[in-house]
């Protein structure tokens, strides 16, 4: 069965910050607020520096955090009840999630990262997601499943989509839409927190959501999904 490996790396979490900073598309959330954690000095010299460059001024900042022993001790903490509160559904989960999707979980591990952003994001390329540390634990747990459904969407469905003349932008905006099914039914002993979506997403997600409850065919649901969206 696949587990969920937990793990903190100041390299990736100054990589999910520069990712927000420099991202003002979030789908309707409020940019102001998801990066309200970043110094305004700091802050601007992300937005106004290249990518690697402000990811380097990000770790340094980290770095030398006068409450960095404090902040450590908060993340592994973390870590440790993740691992225990994600231990009694981890199976459950990975069952329910193949079955309804009709297809194999395609790797053996996946790397859950912490960061101390407020925006939980992923890495396809790399097969690794992000929760935050600042996040309740079942808050978490929902984002834990919402990131597995993005890197199992885009593994199996990705070209799938391209070669449906689906451009990138649709293919993110079904990725993120298809999530409502962690709301439904079949995750009801998993999923404590509501996976509300993004605010531009509402709509699509009311529309494939009917689709699913007149038809729970998972298949099915992408074929009318790429009617909707081109």
């Amino acid at each position: 069965m696949p587990k969920v490996k937990f793990k903190y790396n100041i390299n990736n979490d100054a990589w999910s910050w520069v990712s927000i900073a420099k991202d003002k598309n979030l789908w309707g959330l409020d940019w102001n607020f998801q990066v309200s954690f970043i110094p305004k000095n700091l802050l601007e010299k992300i937005v106004n520096t290249e990518f690697l460059e402000a990811q380097n001024l990000v770790r340094k900042y980290l770095e030398n955090h006068p409450l960095k022993i404090y902040r450590s001790t908060v993340v592994d903490k973390t870590i440790l009840s993740l691992e225990g509160i994600w231990g009694t559904v981890e199976n459950n989960f990975f069952d329910t999630f193949s079955s309804l999707t009709k297809k194999k979980i395609y790797r053996d591990n996946f790397d859950c990262f912490l960061t101390t952003g407020f925006v939980c994001i992923d890495n396809a390329e790399k097969n690794w997601f992000m929760v935050s540390v600042w996040h309740s634990l079942p808050f978490s747990i929902t984002s834990i499943c919402h990131e597995l459904f993005h890197l199992h969407f885009l593994h199996h469905y990705y070209e799938y989509f391209k070669k449906k003349g689906l451009n990138k932008e649709q293919i993110n905006n079904l990725k993120e839409s298809l999530t409502f099914l962690l709301n439904e039914p079949e995750f009801s002993k998993i999923i404590l927190v509501e996976d509300i979506g993004y605010p531009e997403h509402f709509l699509l997600r009311e529309k494939l959501k009917n689709i699913w409850h007149t038809n729970k065919d998972f298949n099915n649901l992408l074929e009318k999904a790429i009617e909707i969206i081109k």
